[in-house]
């Protein structure tokens, strides 16, 4: 990884023309590895614009590039196609499209993290199960399969609700 932040520097000093660091006096921006870090997605995109537009970066290509170099796994990994793209000398795109899909994949995890904290609740909802087991059996079998838990896990959790005499 840290071969391809050298590359991806690079190429970034390649298209800006020159070194970025004595073109601007601002300071780097952070690197970004998930949505657990300290600063979130939409922050760490900002300070990105505001380092290449103090720093002269002004086509797509190079706010990628630049953007890259301070992305760490497993947010790199989410990015590989863009990697690939620049190592091939190919056309990345434009800078709103790779926004964009940073936050299509992190509002996927987000809202796959919302769905676990769902089914955590609804498995313990025993008034529900009583009330109407096959509702809510149909519930859990749906948030289980947006969160990818195995049926095993599934049914584990129906047998804690299922009364003894059934």
């Amino acid at each position: 990884m840290k071969a391809q932040v050298s590359q991806l520097q690079g190429e970034l000093t390649r298209l800006s023309g020159g070194n970025i660091a004595s073109k601007a006096k601002v300071p780097e921006p952070p690197t970004f590895a998930s949505s657990e870090n300290k600063m979130h997605l939409h922050d760490w995109l900002s300070q990105i614009a505001l380092y290449c537009l103090a720093s002269g970066i002004i086509a797509d290509s190079q706010k990628i590039v630049c953007a890259l170099t301070h992305l760490y796994a497993p947010t790199s990994t989410y990015m590989k196609s863009y990697y690939d793209k620049v190592q091939a000398e190919l056309d990345v795109g434009s800078w709103g499209d790779f926004a964009q899909e940073l936050k299509n994949i992190y509002r996927q995890q987000d809202d796959k993290k919302g769905e676990k904290k769902k089914l955590t609740v609804h498995w313990v909802n025993k008034d529900l199960a009583k009330k109407n087991f096959v509702k809510y059996a149909e519930q859990c079998r749906m948030l289980t399969r947006i969160v990818n838990y195995s049926n095993e896990v599934h049914i584990d959790k129906m047998k804690e609700l299922i009364p003894d005499e059934l």
